[in-house]
């Protein structure tokens, strides 16, 4: 099962990296349009296969994986091979050259067993010797269940599972600023527009301050007050022109984009109020919230762990079986088949520094682990819960900020429009008119502000209650 999700993960890559592997191979096979019309779902599509973190990120999931088969390593079939190689000689031996060596098969078995097979050969000065050894050595206490000889296998796939859930919470995260990100732009494009006609506007009563001066309908101080605001109109149309730079920037990065690339952006501005009670978003989020997933998961690892620590504090205590096969002659062939003795011995081995209290220790680390866990995950639910109120609320004071703002506007055009009525008649000065130009232009442009934010709100309050994507599919393991 794991390999299947392996190979599903390695294509994935494979697909989304090309791109980033062979970039300039790729341009030049599919040249980027002269503008690049990005849509939600283009932008989205997009940011998913090219991030270069989100890429990293996937690559963690193969890592993981890679630490199941090397863990799993234990239990396969093994062979070593083995030789040796020297000079012998003693008081009844004739000194010589000596050489031999042979091979170890081991097989490990899930319940601790563990059989080696070894059959050498060893060429003495005067003789051959050959051996088959067979050892079956059994745990008796510690290590005799199947959790605790696969605890590294465990381990490995606790691993995966974090990896998975972390590529998740990556991917919401990169699709959360990708949204953010493209109505930040929206945002700019519509205060660009804003600036561009409040500085229309404003030189049109420059003009027209100049004009009933030369007339004398206005004084100096007219001109002076509208040649000013002409000059603060230039500023905010200015900055409102390299805000739209930088969003687009930060989006062109979040996509792996050429930084010369032009783009142009097509996204809905439409929005709804928010249908869930706060109670209703909390129980949704409690369901469906990956990140309590893995709290969870954490939990039961770290329960698992102190199970395996405490293993470990009785002794290592096991049955070992060897059989013995072996036969020396001068000659190669009579020595692999005649004259051959064998020996068999039952007994019991143990290992261990019984004055060492690293055991002991574990133990104990294991229990604050598992306690810690237990904690996590109750800060957890409660950091959700928190999140989800804090983004149902600050959704519904930007909708009454919608509401307020529909009325400013309402009201900030009246009186524009009854202050210049004054001014061409020549009722009053232009002071009125700059006044009420500033107010309509901070009022459209927290308007349509507010309206962005709303929308951008309604996609965070989806990421709160875990329903902006699909949760992934996590492997099971026997």
């Amino acid at each position: 099962m794991h390999l299947l999700f392996y190979w599903t993960v390695l294509f994935f890559l494979f697909t989304a990296g090309t791109a980033y592997l062979q970039g300039e191979e790729l341009e030049e096979a599919v040249p980027m349009p002269p503008v690049l019309k990005l849509t939600l779902e283009s932008a989205i599509t997009r940011a998913l296969g090219f991030n270069r973190s989100l890429m990293n990120t996937a690559e963690n999931v193969v890592k993981a994986e890679f630490g199941i088969d090397l863990a799993a390593e234990d239990f396969e079939f093994q062979y070593y091979p083995n030789s040796r190689a020297g000079y012998t000689g003693g008081q009844h031996m004739k000194g010589g050259f000596a050489v031999g060596g042979g091979l170890d098969f081991i097989k490990k078995f899930t319940y601790g067993t563990q059989i080696t097979i070894s059959p050498t050969i060893f060429r003495g000065v005067e003789h051959y010797h050959t051996e088959l050894t067979a050892l079956i050595t059994q745990p008796l206490i510690r290590g005799l269940n199947r959790e605790y000889q696969l605890s590294g296998v465990r381990s490995a796939q606790f691993g995966v599972r974090s990896a998975i859930r972390g590529l998740h919470i990556a991917q919401v995260a990169l699709i959360t600023r990708t949204i953010t990100s493209l109505y930040d732009i929206v945002k700019a494009q519509k205060a660009l527009q804003l600036s561009e006609e409040s500085y229309d506007r404003v030189v049109k009563l420059y003009q027209s301050a100049k004009l009933k001066e030369k007339i004398g309908l206005s004084d100096a101080l007219d001109v002076y007050r509208a040649e000013g605001e002409v000059h603060h109109a230039e500023e905010a149309l200015t900055s409102a022109r390299e805000r739209l730079k930088e969003t687009e920037d930060t989006l062109r990065d979040i996509l792996s984009l050429p930084l010369d690339q032009e783009i142009e952006v097509e996204v809905p501005l439409v929005f709804s109020a928010n249908p869930m009670t706060t109670e209703q978003a909390v129980d949704l989020a409690l369901k469906n919230r990956i990140e309590i997933d893995q709290a969870m998961d954490q939990w039961r690892e770290s329960y698992r762990l102190r199970l395996v620590a405490k293993e470990n504090l009785y002794p290592d205590l096991n049955l070992v079986l060897n059989y013995t096969n072996f036969a020396d002659d001068q000659f190669f062939y009579r020595a692999c088949t005649r004259n051959r003795q064998s020996t068999w011995g039952v007994g019991l081995s143990t290992t261990g520094d019984f004055t060492s209290n690293s055991n002991q220790i574990a133990y104990d680390q294991s229990l604050l682990a598992m306690n810690q866990s237990s904690r996590n995950l109750e800060q957890t639910k409660a950091n959700l819960i928190l999140e989800v109120k804090k983004q149902s609320r600050n959704l519904a004071r930007i909708y009454e900020r919608i509401v307020v703002q529909e009325e400013q506007i309402k009201n900030a055009k009246g009186g524009l429009y009854l202050s210049r009525i004054k001014f061409d008649r020549g009722m009053a000065n232009n002071f009125d008119v700059i006044q009420a130009e500033k107010s309509l232009r901070t009022a459209e442009q927290s308007y349509w502000s507010a309206i962005i934010d709303h929308i951008v709100g309604e996609y965070q309050l989806l990421v709160a209650i875990g329903l902006l994507t699909d949760k992934p599919q996590i492997p099971c393991y026997d």
